[in-house]
């Protein structure tokens, strides 16, 4: 596969491409921001501004670009930053500063700021792909006219159409030889890539794909450079596979030995040329220097006090690690498929797939085991395994199986030249095995549901490391693993799961989302992952699987001598998101290591969107009241958030809201000190229409009192919403700021 590229750490760069063609050229949206960005009106801006008005003069790029720019509507200034993001994505002979700093620079001239920590802007992501020659440089401005062509040209489709274009490689390289250029650009090469990494070689241009085929002797030079790009591709596609069949690995590079030594002198860089270049060398440029991000991965805990929404933040966010079905790619389908079936079923289907009939090392080299080898994280030998079930699902008559404690489905059976075949009713007998044999032949085209790349958990007090990590279960015999008995094995809990999908598919994003995380006792729950979450300790894996950057440990349960090599590793693909109520006060405070470990986002009540009055009582100002009160007695974690007046809009409405949750809240707020919470929902005298207090007479009670009992004290009852009238609600808010923003 051509993602492959061995002293580059692809993965994020490939996740940032797939992130912005969905967002930007599908969509009409951004990158860097949750505007509107690349619409065909900020294309058609730049077409004015930048496009028909060259600047020829002295200068340099950004100087001439930011006079160009001047009179441009500041969306189009944010567009032009963009491009530029778009097109330092593939070069790696730029320096990651001077392209932080270019695409940081050019955003300040639309009036905003950008912070420099961007996710998009991290130097995983502006690593670069591979080298673009001085060419990138010195034809910047014609890459940047070629692809707002290509914007305006791709902005006149359908959405729908878009996603034809961009998913199918077939009907992309029709739809780009309508795209108006000049001379053979780069990002016309780069472009293709980042859509199809899979099938297209990180070439920025085609001076070398010509090379690679004369030199391994596909077609001459003198041929190939009258080629098309897809006749390239096809004839590269062609020899990738040969290559991987002859070498018998899927990892190589034309860029790295042993193929780079074939096509490319020794004292030649190791990075492709390109047709616009000149010397090689990292491209530099005066900048300022901002700091690393720390948040690489997303650890991140969203807190504040009840109501503000931090459940709904969170939510919002799982598209991010949602697949669309036109956006699945291979390995996030095969992971999500295995991932619902077992070693039986996928055996079953490996069988299947090869004429059922194989043996065993055949078969532990089929791309399905390969593939449910990593989702189970299972990087050793998977042979045992495979032996245990094919004996234990033979028929008992079949006397060359010699283990004695077989069980339904006998699906298997074992013939004289010790091949394993399937039995000819194996569909009738193991439904499960048929259908992931199905799924498996149709492929992720055929899927017409998203994939989750997320998961989420909730935290109470009685969660624990067995939950949340691994620990002991209890199993019969019927299922997955067992042996005919029943016991107990340790099963993985939810974050052991998202951390195998996570190292299966190091090309994508994961995210564990935790609501309510400071309702259980943390520093039990997570154990020794305090450590392994920390974003210098994530653990980066090769395509074989092997521990390359980070720490892993030893999880207990998953050790000794038949399993000594099992580690445990938290991959650097995965987010981890929490929510935490402030006025929780039920248990300990986070764990200070944890703490540190976590970036933390304030959620306040938002009054912004209860600007409205109902019926005569402005909502927003009634709520600052409050939480002003609040504030003042209690301490700013025991405000109350906006959702609870989010569906208010008739005065019933409002009644209800108060009588179900706004005065039991404060009830609990003040440990059942009714004074305090009339106090809150008083008027400007003090006096409260919500809450009746009266006093009661202890003789009119008992008659004589004994020593030691008051002879009377104050009753607190809520009245009937009945009573609760506008003005009432008004008092709360004082003068003059009963109908009116503040």
């Amino acid at each position: 596969m051509s993602i492959h590229t061995f002293d580059r750490f692809s993965a994020p760069i490939l996740e940032a491409a797939r992130t912005w063609r969905q967002r930007c050229l599908v969509q009409d949206g951004s990158v860097l921001s949750d505007e509107a960005i690349w619409t065909p009106e900020n294309f058609a801006a730049l077409d004015t501004y930048f496009v028909r008005r060259p600047d020829e003069g002295s200068g340099s790029f950004y100087e001439k670009l930011d006079g160009q720019m001047a009179d441009a509507p500041p969306p189009a200034r944010r567009l032009m930053a963009e491009v530029l993001w778009a097109l330092f994505l593939f070069p790696s002979n730029i320096s990651i500063d001077t392209k932080r700093d270019a695409i940081v620079r050019v955003w300040s001239w639309s009036g905003a700021s950008l912070d420099p920590n961007h996710p998009m802007l991290l130097d995983s992501v502006l690593n670069g792909i591979g080298s673009a020659g001085m060419g990138v440089n010195t034809n910047r401005w014609r890459e940047i006219n070629y692809i707002v062509s290509l914007g305006t040209t791709l902005k006149r489709l359908a959405a729908a159409d878009r996603v034809s274009i961009l998913w199918d490689y077939d009907r992309f390289m029709a739809w780009i030889k309508t795209v108006p250029q000049d001379g053979d650009r780069q990002f016309r090469h780069m472009l293709r890539y980042f859509l199809f990494p899979d099938r297209v070689e990180r070439m920025s241009s085609n001076r070398d794909r010509c090379r690679v085929l004369d030199s391994f002797k596909v077609a001459p030079w003198k041929e190939t450079r009258k080629w098309s790009d897809q006749q390239l591709d096809d004839a590269l596609l062609e020899l990738r596979r040969s290559l991987e069949a002859k070498h018998g690995t899927e990892v190589l590079d034309f860029y790295r030995p042993p193929l780079r030594k074939v096509w490319k002198d020794e004292s030649e860089p190791d990075e492709p040329e390109v047709q616009d270049g000149g010397a090689e060398g990292e491209i530099r440029e005066d900048h300022p220097t901002y700091p690393e991000s720390a948040a690489r991965p997303i650890n991140l805990i969203f807190y504040g006090p009840p109501g503000t929404g931090k459940t709904f933040r969170i939510q919002s966010m799982f598209s991010r690690y949602t697949d669309l079905p036109a956006d699945i790619d291979r390995t996030t389908w095969e992971q999500e498929l295995l991932g619902r079936f077992g070693w039986r079923a996928t055996i079953a289907a490996t069988l299947a797939a090869m004429g059922s009939k194989a043996r065993v090392a055949a078969i532990v080299d089929h791309a399905i085991v390969r593939a449910k080898a990593a989702q189970r994280e299972r990087t050793g030998n998977v042979a045992p395994t495979i032996w245990n079930y094919l004996q234990a699902h033979t028929p008992i008559d079949n006397e060359l199986v010699r283990m004695t404690n077989r069980r339904e489905p006998f699906i298997f059976s074992k013939n004289d030249e010790s091949d394993w075949i399937l039995v000819k009713d194996w569909r009738e007998r193991d439904s499960e095995a048929a259908e992931l044999y199905a799924a498996w032949s149709k492929g992720p085209g055929a899927r017409n549901k998203p994939i989750e790349r997320y998961r989420v958990v909730t935290f109470h007090p009685s969660y624990s490391y067995e939950d949340f990590v691994i620990g002991l279960r209890p199993y019969s015999s019927v299922e997955d693993g067992a042996t005919g008995a029943s016991g107990f094995r340790m099963v993985d809990g939810v974050f052991k799961q998202i951390c195998a999908a996570a190292r299966a598919n190091p090309g994508r994003r994961y995210a564990l989302f935790i609501d309510e995380i400071n309702r259980a006792n943390i520093a039990k729950v997570f154990g020794e992952l305090i450590t392994l979450i920390e974003a210098d300790k994530r653990a980066r894996y090769d395509a074989s699987g092997k521990l390359i950057a980070g720490m892993e440990v030893q999880l207990p349960g998953t050790g000794g001598d038949a399993a000594s090599d099992v580690r445990f590793g938290v991959p650097a693909n995965l987010d981890i998101y929490g929510t935490m109520n402030t006025a929780d006060r039920s248990i300990a405070l986070l764990d200070i290591a944890l703490r540190r470990r976590f970036e933390f986002e304030e959620i306040e009540p938002n009054y912004t969107i209860l600007e409205r009055a109902v019926e005569g009582v402005h909502l927003a100002e009634l709520l600052r009241a409050i939480n002003a009160r609040l504030e003042y007695l209690l301490d700013r974690d025991h405000r109350i958030g906006h959702a609870y007046f989010a569906n208010v809009d008739k005065l019933d409405a409002l009644k209800r809201c108060f009588e179900r949750q706004i005065i039991p809240l404060l009830q609990e707020y003040f440990f059942d000190d009714w004074s305090r919470v009339a106090f809150v929902l008083s008027d400007g005298s003090g006096r409260s229409v919500f809450i009746r207090r009266t006093t009661v007479r202890a003789q009119s009670l008992f008659g004589a009192l004994p020593d030691g009992i008051a002879s009377e004290r104050d009753r607190f009852q809520i009245t009937s919403p009945d009573g609760w009238t506008v003005e009432a609600f008004r008092g709360i808010c004082g003068p003059g700021k009963a109908t009116q923003p503040a």
